[in-house]
């Protein structure tokens, strides 16, 4: 994933693929508001802000930097109705290989950031995340093809 927003920002941070560059915005980020230690960014490959891209939330508390390239394992994703759903990762050393498996202590910081309160959201594991990655593939090579 490449890192876009972390917990040393209060204000939401906007890419600039232009100039690899990132600037604070007049927002304050959403992890900040909630209280939420976790880095959030993009996943490397499929698209970069603003464009279209995939959204990913890594479960770390380890300092990272902004652009800063980070191995990760996803594990799950909040399928939010809008379609902007945010994957779930972690580092690739931990055990776990389903958001079902986590900490409690970690799904609970989660629940903060997304409550999931909206009919048809929520945190699903593995298979769902999946398929959220194959579908945006899916759109991708469609898109391409009639560029």
């Amino acid at each position: 994933m490449v890192v876009e927003q972390t917990r040393q920002y209060q204000k939401r941070m906007k890419y600039h693929p232009e100039t690899n560059q990132f600037t604070e915005t007049e927002w304050d980020s959403l992890a900040f508001v909630r209280d939420v230690p976790y880095p959030y960014g993009w996943l490397k490959g499929f698209g970069t802000p603003p464009g279209r891209h995939l959204d990913i939330l890594l479960i770390s508390e380890k300092e990272y930097e902004l652009g800063e390239i980070v191995p990760v394992k996803i594990i799950g994703v909040f399928i939010r109705n809008d379609g902007d759903n945010k994957l779930v990762a972690i580092s690739p050393e931990r055990i776990e290989t389903d958001y079902a498996q986590l900490p409690e202590k970690e799904k609970r910081l989660l629940l903060k950031l997304y409550p999931g309160k909206f009919e048809g959201e929520g945190w699903f594991g593995t298979e769902i995340a999946k398929d959220v990655i194959r579908n945006y593939s899916e759109v991708q090579r469609a898109d391409r093809l009639t560029d």
